[in-house]
């Protein structure tokens, strides 16, 4: 087994809207049976936002996410989608919230609520290191294969700013269920670039050791919201929550689970 597949696992290959994880987390010291049950959709293939660690669901989302439900009272309920359908959870009704690095968009906004930003991004294309591909013009990157999950905000990226241009064609565009199947993809030659944000790739590189590079920094900064079902109940107070943390207490939370 290559190390790309030890890291992500099979079990993570999932379809649209297909459960993956089941479990009820205690979110308080309260045996208070009263307190609300949210019903909670991730993607955990997001490092290092939302991602498995042995055997467990860990990252810098899950990690403020508990924190809230500690400081109000809630239990949960975890559900693992592929990446569109954890967006597509959450926009349904089917859950009150989702969270694993999601990128606030307009589109987005027309079908969800989102949190206000916590963390603001780079992008780059990634290759493998020892291919040591280097993309110095925007003219280079149609000689090559670009890959990212179903439903990433790349995609509207491409569309908007280098299609119309002809700088990279929709059609050329290898969509995965999953980063992890993306990387797997990179690894065996079937894919030479792959769009992740910064985040991930200093997970990649430093945490994970995979032999990843950045061929080339898109241009663009992108910043992160959780997700909640319009009309959300519970989106001003978990603002709130956000502004008691405070931006260097989340900063010191990604770098934790980026090392």
């Amino acid at each position: 087994m290559n190390k790309l597949s030890r890291l992500f696992p099979k079990t993570i290959f999932l379809s649209a809207c297909v459960l993956l994880t089941l479990f009820t987390v205690g979110c308080s010291k309260s045996d208070n049976k009263s307190s609300k049950v949210l019903q909670v959709a991730i993607s955990p293939s997001i490092p290092p936002f939302t991602y498995e660690e042995n055997g467990q669901v860990v990252g810098v989302d899950i990690e403020i996410f508990k924190g809230f439900c500690e400081s109000r009272g809630y239990t949960y309920n975890l559900k693992a989608y592929d990446f569109q359908g954890m967006l597509g959870a959450v926009a349904s009704g089917q859950a009150d919230v989702a969270f694993s690095g999601i990128s606030i968009t307009p589109k987005r906004q027309e079908v969800m609520e989102f949190s206000n930003p916590y963390v603001q991004n780079g992008w780059d294309l990634v290759s493998l290191r020892k291919r040591n591909i280097r993309i110095t013009d925007l003219s280079q990157i149609k000689n090559y294969s670009i890959g990212f999950p179903t439903g990433a905000v790349f995609m509207g990226y491409i569309e908007k700013e280098w299609a119309p241009k002809g700088i990279y064609p929709m059609n050329k565009v290898k969509l995965y269920p999953s980063m992890a199947e993306a990387l797997t993809d990179l690894n065996n030659g079937n894919l030479d670039l792959a769009f992740v944000d910064s985040s991930m790739l200093l997970t990649y590189v430093n945490k994970m050791k995979l032999p990843l590079t950045s061929s080339f920094e898109i241009p663009y900064a992108d910043q992160l919201g959780f997700a909640f079902v319009k009309g959300s109940p519970i989106r001003e107070d978990f603002n709130k929550y956000l502004a008691e943390l405070g931006t260097e207490k989340i900063q010191a939370m990604e770098v934790k689970w980026s090392k």
